[in-house]
């Protein structure tokens, strides 16, 4: 009788325990949302605009197109620039911490080579591997910030600067020696212009940084 008497409330004190941690489970705070919440939800997306006013759309009428493209081009070609600048001093710097040198001066280590000074042919076949390797001449676009967009440092964006963060264009698609100028097609400019001059709020024809900030949010939707 003790024996059943015992086995009872042991099984019954074991539904207890199993009540409580399930209750548990259900109501521990989520201190992490991205636990829950896929990773892309929080990307950027791209400016969401709406229909022109009298005098945003005279402004977008009147762009010069031209200009745009040449100074699209012009900033893709410097970032590019310093992208594989960077890429090459990164190199640059993890190859230099790879071997070590013994008292009489030859190279030991992981950097060390039968051929002498033709494994180490300098900057120019980092550089080919650099930009060779697949790394796209752009950062990504959640990392474009507006100082980082404004070119000149004329504290304002021109549609051009804008265009780089505004519009989905990647000359190095397929492979970086297909990239051609003009960089974007005239759609892709008017794809900017309408969005830039729907956020261009004091028609000045540049965007403020409380401007960018406003087409930022905008693009702050799930991808």
């Amino acid at each position: 009788m003790k024996k059943l008497m015992f086995t009872t409330i042991a099984s019954a004190a074991a539904l207890g325990l199993a009540a409580c941690g399930s209750e548990d489970v259900e109501n521990t705070p989520i201190d992490d949302v991205d636990e829950l919440v896929d990773a892309d939800v929080n990307e950027v997306g791209y400016p969401v605009g709406g229909e022109l006013n009298p005098d945003q759309q005279t402004a977008f009428d009147t762009m010069d197109r031209q200009a745009a493209s040449d100074e699209y081009d012009m900033n893709y070609d410097a970032i590019r620039t310093e992208r594989v600048a960077n890429a090459d001093l990164s190199t640059g710097d993890a190859m230099s911490g790879s071997g070590s040198m013994d008292s009489s001066g030859a190279m030991s280590g992981a950097g060390a080579s039968d051929t002498g000074g033709d494994a180490m042919s300098g900057s120019g076949s980092m550089t080919s591997a650099s930009s060779g390797s697949g790394m796209s001449d752009m950062p990504s676009r959640s990392a474009m910030d507006f100082g980082w967009l404004d070119r000149n440092d004329d504290g304002k964006l021109s549609v051009a600067e804008y265009a780089i963060w505004a519009v989905p264009v990647d000359p190095t698609d397929p492979a970086p020696n297909d990239a051609k100028k003009p960089y974007m097609t005239s759609e892709e400019i008017n794809q900017a212009g309408e969005t830039f001059f729907y956020f261009d709020q004091d028609g000045s024809t540049y965007l403020s940084e409380q401007e960018f900030a406003m087409a930022r949010n905008s693009a702050m939707t799930p991808s």
